[in-house]
């Protein structure tokens, strides 16, 4: 489905919910606590509203998502690519990376919250603030995306400062969820090493590069363990480790709130495929908890099994 028309069916769907003698202007800017020039903005069409706008006006105004996305079987569910532009972005990129930021800034500490991702690629929320794993996947997602021949270095890899911004905004907002659980594919780390060794082999990372990468993946591991050791963030919200016995094809993660539930697949490296539709987000948990059956605890309690999968993983890194 094309953006003008998720964007025309909301438009319709809330002027059918808007009395007549009230401000359709007023009311939306209520709703989402922004300015009324940004509202005329994407009343005219000239700025989409965003996944997190279109949540909290559907649950306001109790729209249902699937009418807006026009599911015509009642076995598809409804999704939104979520394709972002990480080099020379636009605004709308940028309002789409902050958009999902937003989704943890905006969490009620008082409410009770969860998230949870079964993943075969390092979890943005925790490396986010690393400079140099940062850039590599920004690196791999332009040289999958252009090719080998157009992507730059690794070291001519320098992200606009507002994304650095986002990025490390989101690993602090990430740990607003109460209760947040991970299960790593037990070869992660297996298939981050690989890539970079691949690059570096075609002169794409410099033998500099690698050992800054190297020193950084330590650093990471021992925060990371550190972390599943103690299972609990800084600020007492809980977090999960688990190890899955089995592989992933992609990365599947899903929110819920006490406003919306999401629902997330990993698509391209770094942009994703986004659902609000509540039995989508229901199919994706039921996934993720049913992976923990073929996966084991390495978080608080896991001491042995925490001891040998990190032991493994600084043997693994020791390679590059």
């Amino acid at each position: 489905m094309k953006q003008e028309v998720l964007h025309d069916n909301l438009l319709n769907a809330i002027r059918t919910k808007v009395p007549h003698e009230e401000n359709l202007a007023s009311v939306l800017g209520n709703i989402l606590c922004i300015g009324k020039e940004a509202i005329y903005r994407r009343l005219r069409g000239d700025v989409p509203f965003t996944l997190l706008e279109t949540a909290l006006i559907s649950k306001e105004m109790n729209i249902s998502v699937d009418s807006l996305l026009e599911s015509v079987s009642p076995k598809s569910r409804p999704f939104q690519l979520k394709l972002t532009e990480f080099f020379n972005p636009l605004e709308t990129d940028f309002l789409m990376m902050e958009n999902y930021v937003d989704v943890f800034r905006t969490l009620d500490e008082k409410t009770y919250s969860e998230s949870a991702s079964s993943t075969n690629i390092l979890p943005q929320p925790l490396y986010q603030d690393y400079k140099f794993l940062s850039r590599f996947y920004l690196f791999k997602w332009k040289a999958q995306r252009d090719g080998l021949d157009s992507v730059k270095t690794l070291h001519e890899i320098v992200p606009e400062e507002r994304l650095v911004r986002i990025q490390k905004d989101l690993v602090v907002e990430a740990r607003r969820v109460k209760d947040t659980s991970y299960i790593f594919d037990n070869m992660i780390f297996l298939y981050l090493i690989n890539d970079i060794k691949y690059f570096a082999s075609v002169n794409l990372i410099s033998n500099a590069d690698v050992q800054e990468l190297k020193e950084e993946l330590f650093h990471f591991l021992n925060c990371l363990e550190r972390l599943a050791a103690k299972g609990r963030f800084d600020n007492g919200n809980r977090i999960h480790f688990y190890i899955s016995n089995i592989n992933f094809d992609t990365t599947y993660s899903y929110v819920h709130t006490q406003k919306y539930n999401l629902s997330l697949i990993k698509a391209f490296t770094l942009n994703g495929i986004a659902s609000l539709d509540d039995k989508t987000f229901e199919s994706v948990k039921s996934w993720i908890l049913s992976l923990k059956r073929f996966s084991t605890l390495i978080s608080e309690s896991g001491d042995l099994q925490r001891i040998h999968f990190f032991k493994s993983q600084r043997e693994l890194v020791a390679t590059l």
